[in-house]
């Protein structure tokens, strides 16, 4: 049996599971599946969201960052999802994967981190000061109170464990220092 067909099976079983399983899941196959190619998916956006917060906030697609769409693509549609430009979607799983890009901007690679989610399966994402400064963005400049909140909500579950030095230059040249500042004072 092919490593496809063996997927699909896998993605079969996930049908009773939580949108949030079959997103991670389906990530993980992915992430497995591209490995011969020494393609790297990066988890950003609403799911990196979901991860961070502990499923506290919840999203409806799975965002990756894929260097090699069509390879990805490819891959997509043999294990059933069906393309719409950037957009793969699974009709039985009630589940979308997007790539909104081929490069992860306005973050570190050295920061991305891989998860183990157990049984040997791994996916990687964004890290946690790059996705909260991610959130920043458009709390800042478009006034999002939803990315404020969240992003609130992450830099406070995180704080402990958060690069304050590397958020505050980052967050210097990209106009968020003032919010930053102001999460650090009402903070501590």
């Amino acid at each position: 049996m092919s490593s496809i067909e063996k997927a699909r099976q896998r993605l079969d079983s996930l049908e009773d599971c939580s949108s949030f399983e079959k997103m991670i899941e389906t990530t993980a196959l992915l992430t497995e599946l591209l490995e011969p190619y020494r393609i790297q998916p990066t988890v950003v956006g609403g799911l990196a969201v979901e991860i961070y917060t502990r499923s506290d906030y919840t999203t409806v697609d799975i965002d990756v960052i894929i260097s090699d769409r069509k390879t990805a693509g490819n891959i997509l549609e043999q294990l059933g999802f069906l393309v719409n430009e950037k957009h793969w979607y699974h009709p039985r799983l009630l589940i979308s994967n997007e790539i909104p890009n081929d490069i992860l901007e306005d973050a570190d690679l050295e920061r991305v981190i891989k998860m183990n989610i157990g049984e040997g399966k791994n996916i990687y994402a964004i890290g946690i000061e790059d996705i909260i400064l991610d959130r920043m963005r458009p709390c800042v400049h478009w006034k999002s109170t939803s990315d404020c909140e969240w992003g609130r909500r992450m830099f406070l579950l995180h704080f402990d464990h958060l690069d304050l030095k590397y958020m505050q230059e980052t967050a210097t040249t990209d106009g968020t220092l003032s919010l930053l500042e102001n999460w650090l004072n009402t903070f501590t």
